[in-house]
Parts: C-alpha cells; sequence; structure tokens
C-alpha cells in the first residue's frame, strides 16, 4: 500500500505539488498526468528519497532521462530500462515517460508484461492509448494539487468535458443572476428616490418617507443578496487558430509528391528497396513502421528530392537546430511567419509559452521549450507541404492535444511519423507503413502525366508572381508573368490532345 498525507514538495521554498490524502491499495496502476513542469518527476524523485515514510514495499524508478548506450538507438535504450527494471523482485513501480521513443510493437509488450505483474504502479506518460489500456485511476496535477479521476483517460477525458460544461453553465446563471439583481437594485433606488416626490416636486410627509424607506430597505435587501452571490470564474476557452497557406488553391487535388519505384537509402544502404509513394494536394498521411524500419530515411528521401523544387515544404524533426540563439522566441519566429503578432501569440499560448516569456532568448529555454518554438515556426511558415517526424517527444498531454487540434484544421498537406496511434488517427486518413523494406499502402495513384506536373508546377510559379506583382510591379515581372500564361496555355492544348486521342 502506499499511503501520501500533506504532502507539501517546495522548490526554493515555493510550493511546487501538494496533495491532502492518497492511498493506493495493492494491484493498481496509476497514470500521471500534468503539464511539463509541474511536478511529476520531482514526486518521484520524493518518493524514492523518502520509500519508508509512504510505503512498506520496495521502491524501483524508470527514469525519463536515460543514459545513452554507445551504439544503441533511443528505443533500444528505453527498452533496456525496462528489461533490467520490470524483471527485478519490486513492490512499487514508479516509471516515467516509459514508451518515450518505443514503436508500437513494443509498447504493445510493455503493456502486457505490466497487466502481468501485480504490484503499485504509478506511471507519467503523455501517451493516451497506453494510458486507456493501462491505467486504473489518473492522477492529474492541477493547479499544483494532485486530483484524481477513477478510471483511464477516456473515462478522465469525459469527466473533464463534463466539469467543463456544467462550469460554463454556472457560469451564465451566475451572469444572468448577477444581471438580474444588479437591475433591480437600480429600479429599487430610481423607485426610492421617487417615492417622496409629486411631479418632481420633493413632498416630505410621513407617508411618503414612509415609503421611501422601504424602498430603500428592499433595495438594500437585494443589494446583500448581490454582494452574497457566489461568484464563478469564466471557464478559459483557447481562442481558436485560423491557418492559411498561399498558393495551397492552385493545386487543387493534384498529386503533388510522387515516389515510384525508387531505392531510399541510409549512409549508401538500400533501406526501402521499392518505394512508391503518392501524396496529394491537402492529403494528411501517416507513415508507420517499427523502431529503424526506415520512416525517417524516408521522410529524408522526400525533402532531399523536392528541396529545389517549387513546392514549400517545412520538414521538423528532432535534431533540427533552426532557431537563432540570440534572437528571442518571437523573434525567431517572425523571421519566418506569414502571421501577425497577435497569431504567433495564441499559437505559443496554445502550446504552452505565453506572456512574457516569448520574449525570452532561445539560448535561456529548455530542451522541450525549444520543441514547441520549432514546431510553431514551422506551423506559422508559409508552407504546402508540413512533414513532421515524431514531434510529440517531450511534450505533455495537454500540449500535444493543442497540436493535434492545430493539425487537423492546418490547410498543408502533412506527413506524420509518430508511435503515437491517437495523435495519427485524429490527423490523418490516409497510412503507408514501413515494412521489410517496402511500403505498403491501399491506395492507388493515376498514372504518371507529366503534363499535370508541368501545369502543377505553372501555377506554383504564376501565383508567386502574381504575389510579387501585387507588392512591387515592375516590367520584368509583367514579362514574366506573360511568358508563363503562354507555357500553360501550350501546355493546356497539350493535354486536351491527350485526352482526345
Amino acid at each position: 500500500m502506499l499511503k501520501i498525507h500533506n504532502l507539501n514538495i517546495e522548490i526554493n521554498g515555493e510550493t511546487l505539488l501538494m496533495a491532502d490524502d492518497l492511498q493506493i491499495q495493492e494491484h493498481k496502476t496509476i497514470g500521471l498526468i500534468g503539464r511539463n513542469g509541474s511536478g511529476k518527476t520531482t514526486l518521484f524523485n520524493h518518493i524514492l528519497s523518502e520509500p519508508e515514510r509512504y510505503t512498506d514495499d520496495t521502491v524501483q524508478l524508470i527514469p525519463q532521462i536515460k543514459d545513452s548506450d554507445i551504439g544503441k538507438s533511443g528505443g533500444e535504450t528505453t527498452k533496456l530500462y525496462l528489461d533490467r527494471t520490470l524483471n527485478r523482485d519490486a513492490g512499487m513501480l514508479l516509471l516515467d515517460e516509459p514508451t518515450t521513443h518505443l514503436d508500437e510493437q513494443n509498447t504493445e509488450s510493455l503493456v502486457n508484461k505490466l497487466n502481468h505483474i501485480k504490484n503499485i504502479k504509478i506511471i507519467a506518460s503523455h501517451d493516451r492509448g497506453f494510458l486507456n489500456r493501462i491505467a486504473d485511476e489518473i492522477w492529474s496535477i492541477e493547479d499544483k494539487k494532485i486530483k484524481v479521476y477513477p478510471g483511464n483517460y477516456d473515462r478522465y477525458k469525459e469527466m473533464k468535458d463534463h466539469q467543463f460544461e456544467r462550469a460554463k453553465e454556472e457560469y451564465k446563471q451566475y451572469v444572468n443572476k448577477k444581471a438580474q439583481l444588479e437591475n433591480a437594485v437600480e429600479n429599487k433606488k430610481k423607485q426610492a428616490y421617487q417615492a417622496n416626490r409629486v411631479d418632481g416636486t420633493k413632498v416630505e410627509t410621513p407617508y411618503y418617507n414612509k415609503q421611501q424607506k422601504r424602498l430603500h430597505q428592499v433595495a438594500k435587501g437585494m443589494q446583500s443578496r448581490l454582494d452574497q452571490l457566489e461568484k464563478k470564474e469564466k471557464p478559459k476557452v483557447e481562442k481558436e487558430v485560423k491557418f492559411h497557406t498561399q498558393y495551397m488553391e492552385s493545386l487543387g487535388h493534384k498529386t503533388i509528391i510522387r515516389i515510384e519505384h525508387e531505392k531510399i537509402k541510409r549512409d549508401g544502404k538500400n533501406i526501402i528497396e521499392d518505394g512508391t509513394l503518392f501524396v496529394k494536394a491537402s492529403e494528411k498521411v501517416a507513415i508507420t513502421g517499427s523502431n529503424g524500419s526506415g520512416k525517417t530515411t524516408l521522410l529524408n528521401h522526400i525533402n532531399k528530392k523536392y528541396k529545389d523544387s517549387t513546392l514549400k515544404i517545412g520538414y521538423f524533426y528532432q535534431q533540427l537546430e533552426s532557431l537563432d540563439n540570440e534572437m528571442s522566441i518571437m523573434e525567431n519566429i517572425s523571421v519566418t511567419s506569414q502571421y501577425d503578432e497577435t497569431t504567433v501569440r495564441t499559437v505559443l499560448a496554445r502550446l504552452g509559452i505565453r506572456r512574457e516569456a516569448v520574449h525570452k532568448k532561445v539560448k535561456v529555454i529548455s530542451g522541450g521549450e525549444r520543441v514547441k518554438v520549432q514546431l510553431v515556426k514551422i506551423l506559422l511558415s508559409d508552407i504546402q507541404v508540413l512533414m513532421l517526424d515524431e514531434p510529440t517527444n517531450f511534450l505533455d498531454i495537454h500540449t500535444l492535444e493543442a497540436l493535434e487540434e492545430m493539425l487537423e484544421s492546418h490547410p498543408a498537406t502533412i506527413i506524420l511519423v509518430s508511435h503515437d496511434k491517437v495523435l495519427r488517427d485524429s490527423v490523418t486518413d490516409i497510412e503507408y507503413a514501413v515494412k521489410d523494406g517496402r511500403l505498403i499502402s491501399d491506395q492507388k495513384a493515376s498514372p504518371i502525366d507529366d503534363t499535370e506536373e508541368e501545369l502543377m508546377i505553372l501555377d506554383n510559379k504564376i501565383a508567386e508572381i502574381l504575389g510579387k506583382l501585387s507588392i512591387e510591379p515592375s516590367e520584368a515581372l509583367d514579362r514574366e508573368f506573360n511568358h508563363l500564361i503562354q507555357e500553360k496555355r501550350v501546355l493546356k492544348d497539350k493535354a486536351n490532345e491527350r485526352r482526345q486521342q
């Protein structure tokens, strides 16, 4: 059993985390969630430092930050730590983000293993699918306190959504009642003022004075009710972000990325022998596969192939270093952003970077914050294709869900590599699997039409020239525009002839 009573963890004299009374019976699995920096890892270290205060069992911790073994990938290192710890006889297990870097096969194996271990397990995780399969109870860190919700993550979300709807209704009733009482008080005061006046002239008689006194008392009673009315805070509603991508409409539903029977290499070695992939404008595609199968190699291949084309690609990957350390967060994003400062601040706030924090220099922010800033920088750039390689590492659940919502509404074509099945299912509608050196999908592409591809390129160029002409017209741009229009006419005639054959 684990008992936590009157817990108060302080950092530099300031309370980080509190808990009044928490108990876990044997054979229970707790999912611990909260924003980055809310105290999840600190709680684990606190329990580990003084286990005798909370339990009679031995305690084992699998940390989030693991010592990397030379020659081993992140997934292999995580699996090694898990195997070492889970094979020991521990009365209580503390697991800090145990699915980081694990592919779906290894995550499934971990779920099975944990379900067979009959002891207390507290698991800090941002993997919603994992928590749904493993958690009996959710501990959510909210406003520096641990709140307990029975059931798995989906059940927690249902309860939170219900609480939010109830809070909205209570706030609505509070606002209406407050307005009603304020109007009533104001009306009674007006009536009291007029009570001893006849045709605008003040009349001092016992009758009129008594009437005025009574109305003042009624107004005072109403004011007392107004003062005693329990105040309800307005539930916070996140601002919606409306993304726009220039020239996206000109692409229509054309195939803009075409990989056909290509050898895809890493370090000179064929990773995918006969790769075929077709992506149309505005499609949202998931790339799945086990660790080391070639998902990142495929994204690198696409990026290299289309790097010098007119297609505007935004590519996020964990090793990306596109930020200027001497510039602030806001300055880094503004360099490539096509949005105003309000929108930039809104997107940053959705990912947990708020108010004056946007003016921090990049050189002083954490690794997790750098990931968020790079994501925002790409999301707000003028792009037609957004490629994301494991964007959720280092993101807490709340930030992850905000990113998920923004990806769902983003107009760009999206190619997503992620172990997070919930994210993939929410954002993408097409899937390619990398398996045994092949790309597997049920998608069928239309036959290659060079004319269609050339028309797409011309449309992009025309849209680009039109944009320049609207800002700073010149004879050279005008000539280039007319030349491109003539080229387009010739290509369209060519396409019509082909269709008639």
